[in-house]
């Protein structure tokens, strides 16, 4: 176990190493971001993962598992937010901006009206809890109960909640993680390769064609994670999503990966 969590380790930290030269020697500000969202998050994931196998410890391994986790769903999110914010300076020039000189409309959800408890999330949060104090015992577990029965019983839901489809949430989980891997890759090549002269930027306008907001949602932040591409905007009626490219060879190729990621997304969020 010290040899995998040895190995582990090590390729998180080259993938950090590799990052942070990524946000050095990238030309601009969004396409810094490529490196920061993708490689630095897998890099500080592999980091911990390796450390907890590394002293063949099941506590550490959990919260290790929890951060990928909350890396994995917090990352695309921040990028998003970052990426917007550093086109909105204005200080790059594109090859296509399709955002230039347009007004999107925000997207705007249901606002949460009704209570909503969960015994599947409140199972969730008493295994978080006990994760983080790597303690099993009786009184941990009735102190998870009572902090997840308190965070339960404020959270609202909207009035009419969109069911979430397990077996689709796999599929889309899987997906997720191979374009993760992919655009690891890629981003290090980048990074690694003596010029960058072939990087050509561009924001790119994409209909999409979901079922739901959430789905819409979904999409954006996967969108984050695929190689070679970060979403910057996400604009309703009509849906649409706004993605810098890094190597701009034409919508056909990025509109047809993004299909594929609406279909799984829209098998996610179902309504029965």
């Amino acid at each position: 176990m010290m040899v995998i969590g040895s190995i582990v380790l090590l390729m998180g930290v080259a993938l950090s190493a590799l990052s942070a030269f990524g946000v050095w020697r990238f030309p601009t500000a969004i396409a810094r971001m490529h490196a920061a969202t993708k490689s630095a998050s897998l890099g500080l994931a592999l980091v911990v993962l390796g450390s907890g196998l590394a002293a063949s410890s099941p506590g550490i391994i959990g919260i290790a598992a929890l951060t990928t986790a909350l890396l994995f769903l917090t990352a695309p999110i921040s990028g998003h937010l970052l990426g917007r914010a550093a086109y909105l300076t204005g200080s790059t020039d594109y090859r296509f901006d399709a955002l230039a000189g347009s007004q999107p409309i925000a997207l705007r959800l249901e606002s949460p009206s009704r209570a909503d408890f969960s015994l599947l999330r409140w199972t969730g949060l008493i295994a978080i809890w006990v994760l983080l104090w790597r303690d099993f015992s009786v009184g941990s577990i009735l102190g998870g109960a009572a902090v997840g029965f308190i965070i339960e019983l404020s959270r609202r839901s909207t009035a009419n909640p969109v069911p979430v489809n397990i077996p689709a949430l796999a599929r889309f989980s899987l997906f997720y993680l191979v374009a993760l891997v992919r655009s690891n890759a890629r981003v290090a090549w980048e990074v690694a390769t003596p010029f960058q002269d072939d990087i050509d930027e561009a924001i790119v306008a994409i209909p999409l064609s979901v079922a739901s907001p959430q789905a819409a949602l979904l999409v954006a932040n996967a969108v984050t994670f695929t190689p070679g591409t970060l979403a910057i905007e996400l604009a309703g009626d009509p849906l649409t999503l706004y993605a810098h490219v890094l190597h701009f060879e034409g919508e056909a190729e990025l509109r047809s990966e993004i299909s594929r990621l609406e279909k799984l997304a829209d098998a996610v969020f179902t309504r029965s």
